[in-house]
């Protein structure tokens, strides 16, 4: 099962990363699948029912997506900001209350894509997808929290850059 989310969670950070707001559908899923798979590891330590429900819900918010694009929009920043700030934090060694800083990170995402939807999303799907990756490779290389930070802020620069000339090519 270990291999099983680590792909699984390494191949959701790449599509964030760098496809998150051209495939909006395809962010809705993944952030839900990543929320829930991730809570369901806080909480119960993983398992198949957490894949299975993961899934679940993922492909219930990409079909949401393609109906309610903006109240979609506003849930997706706020699970995409409850699943990055606590991986956020964990790549500087910060271990604080998962459900408190998944709480702040919801309020967090939520705010910015009710303001700044276009780039609330590029940020957010960046974010979420950098700090999916770098965990993932931290936690199988053991990288250390200096050189997980720089493998976070070079992810999150590449994706925020990628996603920002597809949108002014598509303008």
């Amino acid at each position: 099962m270990d291999w099983i989310s680590l792909i699984l969670s390494i191949a959701a950070g790449l599509l964030l990363l760098f496809a998150g707001r051209r495939f909006f559908w395809l962010v809705a899923a993944l952030v839900a699948f990543l929320f829930v798979f991730n809570l369901f590891e806080a909480l119960f330590g993983g398992g198949w029912l957490g894949l299975i429900v993961a899934v679940a819900v993922g492909a219930v918010f990409a079909w949401l997506a393609t109906k309610f694009i903006k109240i979609v929009g506003y849930i997706v920043g706020a699970l995409a900001g409850a699943a990055g700030l606590p991986l956020f934090l964990n790549l500087f060694g910060l271990d604080f209350s998962w459900l408190l800083m998944a709480l702040i990170g919801a309020v967090a995402g939520f705010l910015l894509m009710l303001f700044l939807f276009d780039w609330g999303l590029i940020l957010l799907t960046s974010w979420v997808g950098a700090n999916a990756v770098a965990a993932q490779v931290n936690g199988l290389l053991s990288l250390g929290a200096t050189i997980a930070t720089i493998v976070f802020i070079v992810l999150l620069a590449a994706g925020i850059y990628v996603q920002s000339t597809q949108m002014k090519a598509k303008k």
